[in-house]
């Protein structure tokens, strides 16, 4: 009866572990959909509206325009992935304005655009005591604001705050784009 026992209990110890086992829980994460928000906010901060989108469209023909949406059954409202809402627009303004006084510190070395989605000040040589202060004040906005930026496009998409890290690592990318 014992070797009984002790085969049960190793059976319903595998049959326990297999069913903890099967139980996963899955996190989605929309990094395309982050990547395209933050191409569009980085190229409308930096100025840099690029319209080969519109260059295409303006060669389509009006009857394939008409095929095109005739045939497609997509919901276009599930692929909107613009984020807009007043702090997002708010931000974005902050940003283009301050953009065209930093240009000049990333053109001669002293800015750069870090991985984690934040500018460095790499250098103050060359610069008198006011630019100094003036640099560090305008590097620490810059960051106060795209942090805000972050935390705004992630609630806007509905994604953990905890992920802030990984929508500010996906917008690096396109911020270092902009600057070369």
């Amino acid at each position: 009866m014992n070797s009984y026992k002790k085969i049960a209990y190793i059976s319903l110890f595998s049959m326990l572990f297999f069913v903890v086992a099967c139980v996963t829980i899955n996190i989605y994460f929309p990094a395309e959909k982050v990547g395209t928000v933050a191409k569009d906010i980085v190229d409308e901060v930096r100025g840099q509206k690029n319209s080969p989108k519109d260059a295409d469209e303006d060669k389509t023909s009006f009857l394939e325009n008409v095929i095109f949406y005739a045939s497609s059954s997509v919901a276009f409202a599930d692929d909107e992935t613009s984020v807009s809402n007043p702090t997002i627009r708010a931000l974005k303004e902050k940003l283009k304005q301050r953009f065209p006084r930093m240009k000049p510190y990333y053109q001669i070395g002293l800015l750069k655009e870090q991985d984690d989605g934040y500018v460095s000040l790499v250098s103050t040589k060359g610069l008198n005591l006011k630019q100094k202060r003036d640099l560090k004040n305008m590097v620490k906005a810059e960051n106060r604001d795209r942090h805000d930026l972050y935390l705004a496009v992630a609630k806007a998409l509905n994604i953990n705050p905890s992920e802030v890290n990984r929508v500010a690592e996906i917008f690096a990318g396109q911020w270092k784009k902009s600057v070369r």
